[in-house]
């Protein structure tokens, strides 16, 4: 297996084991359901421009920027292939989601009134009635559910910073003898975030949750009813007057400029992995790393011509800051997914919304990994120099393996360009860029 080969699924597999939680020893449940759930990579990063994502309106922050939140649903919004590369479908999560809601046909009777009764005090420890400053009746979150939400999604972050450092102990000999200690003081940190997590409402909202599973009578129309009102509480128009639904990602400052707290990821060609994942084989063989880690023209999913490496080139050594960021939408319900007794006529065609051939919304992205401060450092062949001289100059979309590496600015309305910037070992790549999305696999739908 040639270098380029081993750093791109290298990667790949590092990234992977955080995302599914691979400490063994850790006792602690993974922060993602590895059942339900795929890592899409894209076959060169998108670089963003931080600054359009920062300081997003939200109703405690009504001074915020409309647009930034735009541009933060804008960014998680694409439906990807079913695929471990990362390939926009050209279909949007909002648009496919908000469509099934409002065009719903449910097929089955009224609960009765003591069905009701029961679901409707339940759901009054996940949700409550209000008004927007428009008078508008709405549906959102209570106290306590989001109180739950919060402290999960620390947990979440907490364990996955610690997967992180578990992982680069294990390829770092100095590292690994130290872990037994080392570890169990990091693993500290999870350990309160699940038991504040716990503290939170953990156990009450699964509870409620289940029992409003089990009170199937009648409750599809109401669902879908109530994930109507859902949707009116979280509709925003930006000053080019397009709608959309606002969405956040965790932490609330990760398109900040301060990422000392991120994991880092560190390795060279003496710690590459030889042996990897059929998850990373299936990414490594749709994005062709076998043909070469540069690569020109082209974007996210293809491009329009690769080279290896040269074999001339040597000591190759890779760092970079990275999260893993989930995704919240409070205006989808997830649930609906799973209901009996209802369908769209015929919005999703054969495909259905998942299941199917070609179907609608097989994927939705429910975390975003994002990178920064990329330092790639080599003893550079003549070839390989060229290209990266090529990459300096901004005059050409460059990327070497899953890093873009020169370009346009993705999701941004401006012309703006990005660049890496030369060092005396080889180049750094400041900017934030997302290399892929966890992906939550929507089960068949709508019911047969």
């Amino acid at each position: 297996m040639s270098l380029d080969e081993r750093i791109a699924l290298t990667l790949y597999d590092r990234i992977y084991q955080v995302i599914s939680g691979a400490d063994p020893h850790s006792g602690m449940p993974s922060a993602f359901d590895t059942a339900t759930t795929m890592f899409a990579m894209a076959q060169r990063g998108m670089v963003l421009n931080a600054a359009d994502y920062r300081n997003p309106w939200s109703p405690g922050n009504t001074d915020g920027s409309i647009q930034a939140a735009f541009n933060i649903a804008s960014l998680v919004d694409d439906i990807p292939a079913v695929s471990h590369m990362y390939a926009p479908t050209g279909r949007s999560v909002s648009d496919v989601y908000s469509k099934m809601v409002r065009t719903v046909h449910v097929s089955e009777p009224p609960p009765s009134p003591e069905i009701q009764r029961q679901r409707d005090e339940l759901k009054k420890v996940l949700f409550e009635r209000a008004k927007d400053d428009d008078g508008h009746e709405i549906e959102r979150p209570t106290a306590l559910a989001n109180a739950e939400q919060q402290a999960f999604n620390d947990y979440q972050d907490a364990y996955m910073t610690y997967v992180s450092q578990w992982a680069a102990a294990q390829d770092d000999p100095n590292l690994k003898k130290v872990w037994p200690v080392v570890g169990a003081q990091a693993l500290q940190r999870p350990r309160r975030a699940f038991a504040d997590w716990g503290a939170a409402g953990r156990d009450q909202i699964a509870s409620t949750k289940a029992q409003l599973a089990t009170l199937n009578e009648g409750q599809v129309a109401r669902a879908f009813a109530d994930a109507q009102f859902r949707l009116v509480a979280y509709e925003l128009v930006n000053e080019l007057q397009e709608t959309f639904f606002r969405t956040t990602i965790s932490p609330s400052d990760w398109a900040g400029a301060d990422a000392s707290g991120w994991p880092q990821f560190t390795f060279s060609e003496s710690t590459l992995k030889s042996d990897f994942s059929a998850e990373a084989t299936s990414w490594g063989a749709s994005a062709q790393v076998s043909v070469g880690l540069w690569s020109f023209g082209g974007g996210v999913s293809s491009s329009d011509s690769r080279v290896s490496m040269s074999n001339d080139t040597t000591g190759v050594s890779l760092s970079f800051r990275w999260r893993v960021c989930p995704v919240y939408r409070k205006w989808m319900d997830g649930t609906l997914f799973k209901l009996p007794n209802w369908d769209v006529g015929t919005l999703t065609g054969a495909g259905g919304v998942s299941g199917g051939p070609d179907p609608l919304m097989p994927l939705i992205p429910q975390a975003v990994v994002i990178v920064r401060d990329v330092h790639v450092s080599a003893n550079w062949s003549h070839q390989d120099s060229e290209h990266l001289d090529s990459a300096i100059s901004g005059s050409a979309s460059v990327g070497w393996g899953p890093f873009a590496v020169s370009g346009n600015y993705s999701h941004s309305s401006t012309s703006d360009r990005f660049g890496a910037h030369r060092t005396d070992q080889g180049f750094v790549i400041p900017d934030i860029q997302v290399l892929g999305f966890v992906c939550t696999k929507v089960p068949p739908c709508p019911p047969k």
